[in-house]
């Protein structure tokens, strides 16, 4: 019955692979990325630092053109519980009476976290671009945020304390070797970009819907700035605009394929419970066979060709965190299905502070910056002009990069440089060529 049955799946295996490639290289393919690949992913002048986490030790694989090391860290029970209570102060800013004691609280865990994760390794970081790939708990805390150095001033300002996204442009990867499979797929030119920004008639409640979160139900209202921001971003790339009702889940479904860039800017419902019944909620009406809930198990299904999506929601990054497989997401689905990279969130972004650094970001992508530098630009810009409490880091730092983090648009001296570059060097051939005839 074993001989059977091993015969059996095999003979399963072999069928996904020849049927259904894609599902094979997720589940069986054990090929992984080599040294010499990591240069060719990070760029010649990048850092890639890789975390294992255990019970009592945490390891830092530090690679790049120069090095390649890996240090050995010893850790406690209270390194758990240290990121827990660090992301708690990173999701809500205190407005009471204990404000200066959670301020204080929020340096003195960043600064620890900082020596804990980065500064082991600082010494062989040979540039500003750092690509990371985390483990365990550390996805779901923004390593952007991390803070280098104590505050010696005596306000409550976050907006002064030395994060270390002044110091390095941080993208993220489930894996380097998920990462190169996704950047070997062959992608057509240009930036092509679609956007959908639903309304919410009313008020929405999830529980009625059957998609209830793990922590009871909730209402979803409407997001009016979101629509701002896919207009403004629609009208900046001259992309195709879905709005307000015409934000249906089919029209997705049937244009994300065409389409380089994709930006969503609407809701999204957890489920804790079942991360695959995590969904993004588009117009809330039934269209046909679609219900306007896309479920993580759908996102899987739609095959992409995108450079970027874009998932201006809530939540879009966390899900249910198993060891060694990383945070099952939205996000996660969507560079399974296609995209080379996703913009995403580890908690809620509020609305008007999210839509304001989306735009900047966009901008900043247009000059031809790369994608984490753009959005390291447009957080920076947002805090110079943030209030008190606008300057707390739940407001700007829920926005990461994961996947790759190469330019989109190229500036117009880049542009020209490389043309005159052909120019001359299609002379010489030109003169041959006559010389020849």
């Amino acid at each position: 019955n074993l001989l059977r049955a091993s015969h059996e799946r095999d003979s399963l295996i072999r069928l996904f692979e020849k049927q259904y490639p894609e599902y094979y290289l997720i589940k069986y393919n054990t090929r992984v990325a080599e040294l010499n690949d990591i240069p060719k992913l990070t760029g010649s002048g990048g850092n890639y630092l890789s975390y294992i986490v255990s019970d009592t030790m945490l390891y830092i694989f530090v690679a790049n053109r120069k090095y390649q090391e890996i240090i050995s860290v010893s850790t406690g029970p209270e390194f758990f519980d240290n990121i827990k209570a660090y992301r708690a102060l990173l999701l809500a800013p205190s407005r009471s009476a204990n404000a200066r004691e959670q301020f204080e609280e929020f340096q003195k865990l960043g600064i620890w976290l900082y020596k804990i994760l980065l500064e082991p390794a600082r010494k062989y970081i040979i540039s500003d671009n750092l690509l990371i790939s985390p483990d365990n708990i550390l996805s779901y805390l923004p390593f952007e945020t991390l803070i280098t150095e104590h505050y010696q001033g005596s306000g409550i300002l976050y907006r002064e304390l030395r994060y270390l996204m002044y110091d390095l442009r941080i993208s993220y990867t489930y894996s380097l070797t998920f990462m190169s499979e996704s950047q070997s797929k062959l992608f057509r030119p240009g930036n092509k970009l679609i956007a959908f920004a639903p309304v919410y008639p009313g008020t929405i409640n999830i529980d009625s819907l059957n998609h209830i979160r793990q922590n009871g139900g909730r209402i979803l209202t409407d997001l009016p700035f979101a629509r701002q921001e896919a207009e403004y971003v629609a009208s900046l790339t001259r992309g195709r605009l879905y709005i307000n009702n015409g934000a249906l889940e089919s029209v997705f479904k049937a244009e994300s394929g065409n389409y380089d860039i994709i930006h969503l800017a609407m809701h999204t419902v957890l489920n804790d419970r079942s991360p695959m019944h995590s969904s993004m909620v588009f117009y809330p009406e039934r269209d046909g066979k679609e219900d306007g809930f896309l479920n993580t198990w759908e996102v899987y299904g739609i095959p992409l060709r995108a450079k970027m999506v874009v998932l201006s929601s809530c939540n879009t990054g966390t899900g249910l965190l198993n060891s060694g497989e990383g945070v099952l997401s939205l996000a996660r689905g969507f560079i399974y299905s296609g995209s080379q990279s996703v913009v995403m969130s580890l908690w809620e972004i509020e609305d008007k502070s999210g839509t304001e650094i989306i735009k900047n970001f966009y901008h900043n992508l247009r000059k031809g910056k790369s994608k984490t530098d753009a959005l390291q630009k447009a957080r920076i810009k947002y805090l110079k002009k943030a209030s008190q409490i606008g300057s707390h880091p739940s407001f700007w730092a829920a926005l990461v990069v994961y996947g790759d983090n190469s330019p989109l648009w190229y500036h117009k001296r880049v542009l020209i440089s490389a043309a005159v570059i052909l120019l001359l060097a299609a002379v010489p051939g030109w003169f041959y060529f006559r010389r020849s005839r």
